[in-house]
């Protein structure tokens, strides 16, 4: 069975994780947490809208490897030995490559929508990019694999994300209804088809 990315991920986000970073930025916990779960939903989508380009793929892999922030992860109990600010700087170089120009657009969207600090929300989108790559890294993911379970979990990491960062990434906000619709909509074509043939 495949896993849920946000459930696996979410396992990483202790209270003490919590504490930690608010230790930096002296936001209300509930509000960091609800940043940190939009971010790493905002990360998955971005290499949704890149995992086709295999070498940037393997590069944001290589990339991580070789931070800090990827030598402080127990991956086997699920939690981060340390939280410092090298996230800050090793971060950004994966946020440049996944999001191009639309990074401080999505950074400025996290902090609106969620209610934080612009500096919050560009660092958190930082530390959600390393911890959402390092899974990736540990857990070995082939990209074809990848691109298969981002591709089949979407409609729920999208559900996560706020309207406004859904647009920024090119998914319109009424997408999963329009999808739901249409579904109907054909069944019930169907349904007329067969009903109105069989009379």
């Amino acid at each position: 069975m495949i896993p849920n990315l946000q459930i696996e991920l979410r396992r990483f986000i202790s209270s003490n994780v919590v504490s930690k970073l608010n230790k930096f930025y002296f936001e209300n916990d509930a509000l960091l947490i609800k940043a940190i779960d939009a971010s790493i939903g905002t990360i998955l989508i971005g290499a949704y809208n890149k995992i086709h380009e295999v070498s940037l793929y393997n590069e944001l892999i290589e990339i991580v490897g070789v931070t800090e922030f990827y030598k402080e992860i127990d991956f086997e109990s699920g939690r981060l030995l340390s939280v410092d600010d090298c996230y800050k700087d090793e971060g950004n170089k994966l946020l440049k490559r996944i999001f191009d120009n639309k990074k401080s657009r999505i950074t400025e969207m996290v902090s609106n929508e969620v209610g934080i600090k612009s500096e919050t929300a560009r660092e958190v989108l930082n530390f959600s990019a390393l911890l959402v790559f390092s899974y990736f890294n540990y857990k070995k993911q082939v990209q074809e694999d990848l691109q298969s379970t981002l591709e089949e979990q979407k409609r729920g990491i999208l559900n996560s994300i706020p309207l406004g960062i859904k647009i920024i990434l090119g998914f319109s906000s009424y997408e999963v209804v329009e999808e739901k619709s249409k579904s109907r909509f054909s069944n019930s074509i169907f349904n007329h088809i067969f009903s109105n043939s069989g009379s």
